[in-house]
């Protein structure tokens, strides 16, 4: 099977959207580079560890969770539990500063003045419940997936 070539206008926006984050990332390169308040080491040992995060640990488990998820969910669960999991790590991703505590000060209460940790499993409880009451709800809206033992009225 060979790919249809891509029309004009489609080469025409990809063209586009790349020289704009291009221009983007040249702008915070230059930017980054020409503060005297920016402390360069700092800088470079960010990059690298998003990198290397990304790469040596994000993307590898990514990969097998896809590949569990394939090979043990049946084709009417995926994609509930492929959303729940889409919204489990956004909002992980969100709360993690929150609930490692990043930002609290023993001289200031009111930073960070809630129980983050319990407002998170919260959220992930409620989270997985109403993935499992869709799986319920999904199970039994399908019905026997064998028409031989289904019983006739």
């Amino acid at each position: 099977m060979t790919a249809r070539p891509a029309d004009r206008s489609t080469v025409w926006l990809r063209r586009a959207l790349v020289a704009v984050g291009v221009l983007a990332a040249a702008y915070g390169i230059v930017g980054v580079l020409t503060d005297p308040s920016v402390s360069l080491p700092n800088y470079f040992r960010y990059t690298l560890t998003v990198l290397f995060g990304h790469d040596l640990l994000v993307l590898p488990l990514a990969i097998v969770i896809g590949a569990v998820l394939t090979r043990w969910l049946p084709g009417w669960a995926r994609p509930v539990v492929q959303g729940a999991l889409f919204v489990t790590v956004v909002l992980t991703v969100v709360a993690l500063p929150l609930v490692l505590g990043h930002g609290r000060r023993g001289d200031d209460p009111s930073a960070l003045p809630r129980d983050y940790h319990r407002g998170f499993l919260l959220c992930l409880a409620v989270i997985w419940l109403v993935t499992a009451v869709l799986l319920g709800l999904r199970a039994i809206r399908r019905g026997p997936s064998d028409p031989i033992t289904r019983e006739n009225p």
